[in-house]
């Protein structure tokens, strides 16, 4: 196959390659394409991929390039993952999303949908190119919110898109926790829909049995208590809301993201809000962020510095204490791409547009729900639906983002307000002073969406 990566100069790309390149079936007679506008970065990433044992194994072309051209040519996958969110808008729409009482996060939220917009231009940019390099290539989406790009992709272009989220295994963590183990069940099984970081878990098994019935046996009983966690009050708070949801509804969340939870527990991630908040309160935005930039400065001069040594031991040691170096076996796009190549079919929650999968809801409505994919393409699995209680909101949730993504496909800022107006959550008068507050937060979004402004206030 051959794979190009966009954002290929980041620090993460070496441990995934390493990872696809066990499998060598995947990168054979194929290359590694990585595009990065920061060519140095994108070159020394190459560097080390050429100098790691998995590429000694099975050789494949290693090309870094500025050139989206370049990078596209037959590609058969196109990886986008790219940092949307900055300072200091991140802080300053932080503390004005608190202060009017809205949910902050990248993704479900009106964060979200402005991020949407300072982002969705180069995800269409991208789009075009591989219609006219690579046509028949699938893009897959890492970069928030995923929901709003896949719909951009697939709904206005000729490429097919999905929008991967890598909390599509937190149940996984959950539903263990919630039956009293610390540990990542791989085995579970769970068959949701719903939208990004808001879904529900409608049918699985945990250890080949039903779920609900292994729910019913631990969290219904009056005495039941969280795991201890160390040091992570929030995922005991987490396991509360899930334990108070299923207990109320008999229903379960399938990715305990705090955006999705916070639409069900507002007072709870209000606080986690709060305390984002409060802990950037007396810092100057601008030092905080050279900060940050220095330190990526400095980790990534110590990876280029490897290239030229030989010492490969920097090879052995376990990802989770070797994030540069060592071997990411969890991303997604290895079991992918194994499918894809006609290898074990892989069951995943993802974002795509409807098309019939999920009952109740538009063709063209943005969800997230169970597929398989195969050498075939992804096809949904059957009977999906959204349960009642929450149909309504999960619509209006859909329907915010459906319009996000026509917005961005025609740079309407009408299209940007109704998609603002769609939100489903605090439909009071302030709603529209925080809009226009959000707009100048958000000077950097293409010029034409802060005439959305004249549509906010009717």
């Amino acid at each position: 196959m051959n794979i190009a990566f966009v954002g290929g100069g980041s620090l993460r790309i070496l441990p995934i390659v390493r990872s696809l390149l066990e499998n060598r079936k995947i990168f054979e007679n194929g290359s590694i394409r990585l595009i990065d506008l920061k060519l140095d970065r994108a070159e020394a990433v190459g560097r080390m991929i050429m100098r790691c044992p998995e590429f000694k194994k099975t050789p494949c072309r290693v090309l870094w390039t500025a050139d989206l051209a370049t990078g596209l040519e037959g590609a058969d996958i196109l990886y986008v993952t790219m940092e949307i969110e900055r300072e200091p808008s991140r802080t300053l729409s932080a503390r004005l999303s608190l202060k009017h009482n809205f949910l902050f996060s990248d993704q479900l939220s009106i964060n979200g949908a402005f991020l949407a917009m300072r982002g969705g231009g180069m995800i269409l940019s991208f789009a075009r190119a591989m219609e006219k390099y690579c046509p028949h290539a699938l893009m897959l989406i890492f970069a928030n919110p995923v929901s709003v790009y896949s719909g951009l992709v697939n709904l206005h272009t000729k490429i097919k898109a999905l929008g991967i989220c890598e909390g599509f295994h937190n149940h996984k963590w959950d539903l263990p926790r919630m039956t009293g183990r610390l540990e990542h069940d791989n085995s579970i099984n769970a068959i949701s829909a719903g939208v990004n970081h808001l879904a529900f878990i409608l049918r699985g098994t945990i250890g080949g049995r039903d779920f609900r019935s292994v729910l019913d046996e631990y969290v219904l009983d009056p005495k039941w208590a969280p795991p201890g966690i160390d040091g992570s009050n929030r995922l005991t708070e987490g396991l509360w809301m899930l334990v108070r949801m299923y207990r109320r509804f008999r229903e379960m969340i399938f990715s305990s993201e705090g955006d999705g939870l916070g639409h069900l527990f507002w007072d709870v991630v209000k606080q986690w809000d709060a305390e984002y908040v409060t802990s950037m309160e007396g810092l100057d935005i601008e030092t905080v962020t050279a900060a940050k930039h220095s330190e990526i400065d400095r980790k990534f001069a110590g990876f280029a510095a490897e290239i030229n040594r030989n010492d490969d031991g920097i090879w052995q040691a376990p990802y989770t204490g070797n994030t540069l170096f060592g071997i990411n076996n969890h991303d997604v796009i290895n079991p992918v791409a194994e499918a894809l190549l006609g290898g074990p079919t892989l069951r995943i929650a993802a974002s795509a547009p409807n098309n019939g999968a999920v009952r109740g809801f538009d063709d063209r409505a943005l969800l997230e729900y169970t597929m398989d994919i195969s050498g075939n393409g992804f096809t949904p699995v059957d009977d999906l639906y959204v349960p009642a209680p929450f149909h309504g909101l999960i619509s209006s949730l859909s329907e915010f983002q459906t319009l996000q993504a026509d917005a961005l496909a025609t740079s309407d800022p009408k299209l940007f307000a109704d998609a603002l107006e769609a939100y489903p959550v605090k439909r009071c008068p302030e709603r529209q002073e925080y809009y226009c507050q959000m707009l100048d937060i958000y000077r950097d979004i293409p010029a034409v969406y802060q005439k959305s402004r004249d549509y906010i206030k009717w």
